[in-house]
């Protein structure tokens, strides 16, 4: 009989939880009833272990199959009468999750993650499944055009390569294009994919060594590789991105006064997203936001403050505010209407 779990399933209810881990770790093992009393108390309230325990024992819920106690264990001791592979207890998807797998199915940078096989395996299985949404439901505005080409061939195949090599920890070649149109070629540690929402496009974060052998970060433009090369050399040391972004942050933070017009602080935290941020709330309807930045996305981060427009005051830094008055000047005068 085909069982179908809704969106509010009991399968995922706290009770269900407790029971999946109490059968998992008595997989091949044994547990004592005060064992199973942990779990519970681990993964629900400590109430649950009143009705959970009994019901298994006492077989109710005939999942487990008692050991007597023996000189060799002073307690009783339960183990799962269920067998599969694996430590983890399988658990079906409910009919959300596969609507949403269906949906993802639609979304072209899936193909980024998975081999053909896998994408015809999962199309066969849930053929017959509706989506949860289409990708064309949704329309995105202030995007860039020249998206990477996900579905392509070649980079599918180099993104695939980057995502082993993070993996790994291996060293790969990498010829790259600039913005300068050189091909760029050296030899770089993979160790963070990030995508850009707005360009579209993802970023490599990789490690490459200076001529005195000191460790800098570099970020390349995955649709910018021309071609990998795997050098079959594993990295053994370990380097936080995280550290490497604090680093490069500008010493001075860019700092703006929001005002609550047209919802300027809502639009504010979703354009800086990708930002490390602070805000401040100076008085009803006025904040202040401190974004700290890289050198490098300068001039991207210019232009997304002046498509605020007068809602967004920039007070510093000094540098900062002398490009924007720079760029305000040269913009043609247009007549009012």
């Amino acid at each position: 009989m085909k069982t179908e779990f809704t969106l509010f399933s009991q399968m995922y209810s706290c009770y269900y939880q407790v029971v999946r881990h109490i059968l998992s770790q008595a997989s091949g093992n044994f547990l004592t009833k005060q064992q199973m009393k942990e779990i519970a108390d681990t993964y629900s309230y400590q109430e649950s272990a009143l009705s959970i325990i009994p019901s298994l024992i006492q077989g109710d819920w005939p999942f487990l199959e008692k050991i007597p106690a023996s000189p060799a264990a002073s307690s009783d001791r339960y183990r799962s009468r269920l067998t599969f592979s694996g430590r983890d207890f399988p658990t079906p998807l409910t009919a959300l999750q596969k609507a949403w797998l269906k949906s993802l199915l639609g979304d072209p940078r899936i193909r980024l993650f998975l081999t053909d096989c896998q994408l015809a395996l999962l199309e066969n299985v849930l053929e017959d499944v509706p989506a949860l949404f289409r990708v064309e439901d949704f329309h995105c505005f202030d995007q860039y055009r020249d998206r990477d080409p996900f579905t392509s061939i070649q980079y599918r195949a180099h993104f695939a390569t980057l995502l082993e090599g993070i993996e790994k920890r291996e060293l790969l070649t990498i010829s790259c294009l600039t913005g300068r149109q050189r091909i760029l070629t050296a030899t770089w540690l993979p160790c963070r994919l990030e995508y850009c929402e707005k360009e579209g496009k993802f970023r490599l974060f990789c490690i490459a060594r200076r001529k005195n052998g000191s460790p800098r970060m570099d970020v390349l433009n995955v649709g910018r590789i021309l071609k990998i090369e795997k050098t079959g050399q594993i990295s053994s040391e370990e380097f936080s991105i995280d550290v490497f972004l604090d680093k490069s942050l500008c010493p001075d933070p860019l700092v703006l006064e929001l005002t609550n017009q047209r919802n300027a602080l809502e639009r504010a935290m979703l354009h800086f997203s990708c930002y490390q941020k602070k805000v401040e709330r100076l008085d009803s309807g006025r904040y202040r936001c401190f974004i700290y930045y890289d050198k490098r996305w300068e001039t991207e981060l210019l232009i997304q403050v002046l498509s605020f427009g007068p809602v967004v005051r920039v007070l510093g830094p000094e540098s900062f505010l002398c490009q924007v008055t720079e760029r305000v000047r040269k913009q043609p005068d247009r007549p009012l209407e």
